[in-house]
């Protein structure tokens, strides 16, 4: 959502992303950001107007892939990022745990050398030899080379050299100083629940885009999913209002919230959990319930619930809280369960009854519909641009893209090679395209905005361009950028999500579940 608003945006993924916690200590999977960024998909016909345009998230196909082999039963910890490690380094965090990842991969480092060492040197090593080599590493050459840290990581190495393969074949340092966190066959048997039986694909329902579909039969009664959520205590801080510059008496400007021109609400309201008599918001955030569509209670063949499985991180003692007591609890603590109403066939859709206010506002909704043209969008072009040529910037003079629509290339540049031109007619130096190369590399800062100046045709990429970032200090002009490193983005404020009169309206929890401490708005 880098270009949504002239301010970087946030996204929440619901899924795995949110399920995984962070450890200061490692990480074993990490985002594949190329699965939705270099997705060429629609979900409305390029054109045309539809009533759930702006309504539901374009954003789609977000993955994450293992860093490393990750045993049954083992814990997922995710990559959350440098600014989130730096806020956290030297935070005891749930396993008190002052130690970086680094230390643990430094740590890892020097294991497999030493394992190496000895296995080369097998029959020359005994074991008091093995002893003063391990010695000899840990006290004289690392406290060379670690500095400071020697003494962090010199923890983490057994300091006898037999336990070191053990170390290894556990995976490394962190899991061998963490054992628990791969848990047994008996213990998953007992607390686990499974989070894969539903997937998504397009609904059933026209106006709703995508579904949420059984993977395998479910019987009724049966739990098809644990449905944490995170709490929102306000529901007013999804209002959207222009950022304006302001000046104070001593000329120092800021940027503020102009709340005299409020712009409409947050799409995420539109996948909450809410009651009319409370403030309160629930963002669910187990895999797929997002993508549960709404049904008349004769057609819903699912329901949600209270969850009582104090495994599933449920704090019960917070439904007795007010909203403002809510808010001072940080963390997950509110789960549902999702529950099958009838027996449901593998392949049938999933749906739920959002509740007859969410109903009146959808009628509403398509009362004051009108089918008009649309004008093309980022993801519209994507699909066109598959194997057609991007237009350079004379033929964009001719004919231009669609308003609100801008080129951008994925760059990484190197030098360029001896005996070609260094630097254009403006003095700007000139470089050479250097990734990315393979699906795992696309990265969204690596994505600028850029103007094509020339193409010729490449046997290996289709095409291949000169192009020029628009407003980047990071890159000014590269050459050889392949037709693949090209993609489509839509300009601030100009995506669907920010269509006025786009459907805003949360999902209806049951009036007879919702707890009476939470309302606060009844009249």
């Amino acid at each position: 959502s880098k270009w949504e608003g002239n301010y970087t945006s946030t996204i929440a993924v619901p899924g795995m992303g949110l399920l995984a916690n962070y450890h200061l200590g490692t990480y074993n999977v990490d985002w594949l950001q190329g699965s939705a960024m270099l997705i060429k998909d629609s979900l409305f016909q390029p054109g045309a107007s539809h009533p759930a345009r702006g309504a539901i998230s374009t954003y789609q196909n977000m993955t994450m892939r293992a860093t490393k082999s990750i045993k049954k039963g083992e814990e997922i910890f995710a990559n959350f990022g440098t600014v989130w490690d730096n806020n956290m380094t030297g935070i005891d965090d749930v396993y008190g745990d002052k130690l970086t990842r680094y230390d643990y991969e430094e740590a890892d480092k020097i294991i497999d050398k030493v394992l190496e060492f000895m296995a080369k040197y097998e029959d020359e090593l005994n074991d008091e030899l093995k002893d003063e080599v391990l010695d000899f590493i840990l006290f004289k050459v690392l406290g060379v080379a670690a500095g400071s840290h020697a003494k962090v990581i010199r923890s983490l190495i057994p300091a006898h050299p037999d336990k070191l393969q053990k170390v290894k074949d556990m995976g490394g340092t962190f899991a061998y100083r963490n054992p628990d966190l791969v848990k047994s066959q008996k213990w998953l048997e007992k607390h686990a629940v499974c989070v894969d039986n539903l997937e998504t694909k397009p609904s059933t329902i026209p106006e709703a885009g995508r579904g949420a579909f059984a993977t395998r039969d479910i019987k009724t009664g049966s739990t098809i999913a644990p449905v944490p959520t995170l709490h929102i205590t306000d529901n007013e801080v999804l209002q959207m209002f222009d950022i304006i510059r302001i000046e104070d008496e001593d000329g120092k400007k800021s940027d503020v919230y102009d709340e005299s021109k409020p712009r409409g609400q947050q799409l995420l309201i539109n996948y909450c959990f809410a009651h009319p008599e409370s403030s309160i918001l629930l963002f669910p955030i187990s895999p797929m319930i997002t993508q549960i569509n709404h049904a008349p209670p004769e057609k819903a063949n699912a329901r949600l619930s209270w969850s009582s499985n104090t495994f599933w991180g449920n704090s019960f003692d917070l439904q007795d809280m007010t909203p403002e007591e809510l808010s001072q609890y940080h963390h997950v603590g509110i789960t549902l369960e999702l529950y099958a109403l009838r027996e449901i066939k593998q392949g049938d859709e999933v749906f739920i009854d959002y509740g007859t206010l969410w109903e009146q506002a959808w009628n509403d909704h398509m009362k004051n519909y009108k089918q008009t043209e649309w004008p093309l969008k980022a993801d519209d072009l994507k699909l066109e641009y598959v194997e057609k040529p991007y237009k350079t910037k004379k033929e964009r003079e001719l004919e231009s893209y669609p308003k609100g629509t801008q080129t951008a290339c994925f760059i990484k540049q190197k030098d360029m090679t001896d005996g070609r031109p260094k630097v254009n007619d403006n003095g700007d130096d000139i470089a050479l395209f250097d990734g990315p190369h393979d699906f795992e590399e696309f990265l969204g800062t690596d994505l600028f905005m850029c103007d094509i100046l020339d193409r010729h045709n490449s046997y290996d990429f289709f095409y291949n361009y000169t192009v020029i970032g628009i407003n980047e200090e990071v890159f000014t002009q590269v050459m050889d950028v392949p037709h693949y490193a090209i993609t489509f983005i839509d300009l601030p404020y100009t995506s669907d999500i920010h269509e006025s009169n786009a459907f805003r309206h949360p999902i209806g929890i049951s009036d007879v579940i919702f707890p009476q401490a939470w309302r606060n708005k009844r009249e």
